[in-house]
């Protein structure tokens, strides 16, 4: 094999690791691609569409009430895509079929139905944990339930930003 043949190969061998080495730090750190799946979050967000997830914006911040959020659950071994409703410290309730933070209704409630307390308590939001919920109240398992409860920040895995499909829906997030 001639010198310059392997001068070619290796020159292409360090292109191709040095692409796998920024495409796993972007998917590490940066930003990854999230499938709605499952009918929690409508009507924002329906089964089949697309998203891109911001992983920096919580490397640098927190998560905000309002922000749709990708959640790591562990116990199922998935991710789901809910919305922050309570921040740390705050205290939750559900009676009525309306969610109170801190005894005042949250305006706006992000949902078109009742929220049914799911059998959930008047709580604090620990430190360092969220209280999220579908948009889709009847249809989510969220923080009202004892599987998945107050949802801690390592446990958040980023913001939902961008829809990327269907192209219709294409757009920013809100």
């Amino acid at each position: 094999m001639s010198e310059d043949i392997k001068i070619e190969i290796i020159s292409w061998i360090k292109l191709i690791v040095t692409a796998f080495v920024i495409a796993f730090i972007l998917k590490t750190f940066v930003f990854q691609i999230a499938y709605v799946k499952g009918p929690s979050m409508e009507p924002t967000l329906y089964e089949g569409q697309i998203l891109i997830i911001s992983k920096i914006n919580y490397f640098v911040g927190t998560p905000s009430r309002g922000e749709i959020v990708v959640v790591n659950d562990k116990l199922a071994k998935k991710d789901l895509i809910k919305r922050v409703i309570g921040m740390p410290k705050e205290t939750i309730e559900i009676k009525d079929y309306h969610v109170y933070i801190n005894d005042i209704e949250l305006n706006p409630d992000y949902t078109q139905l009742p929220t049914d307390d799911n059998g959930f308590q008047k709580s604090a939001v620990p430190d360092e944990n969220y209280f999220v919920m579908g948009d889709n109240r009847p249809a989510s398992r969220d923080s009202r339930s004892e599987s998945l409860s107050f949802v801690n920040k390592s446990n958040i895995v980023g913001k939902a930003v961008f829809r990327v499909w269907p192209m219709d829906k294409f757009g920013v997030l809100k």
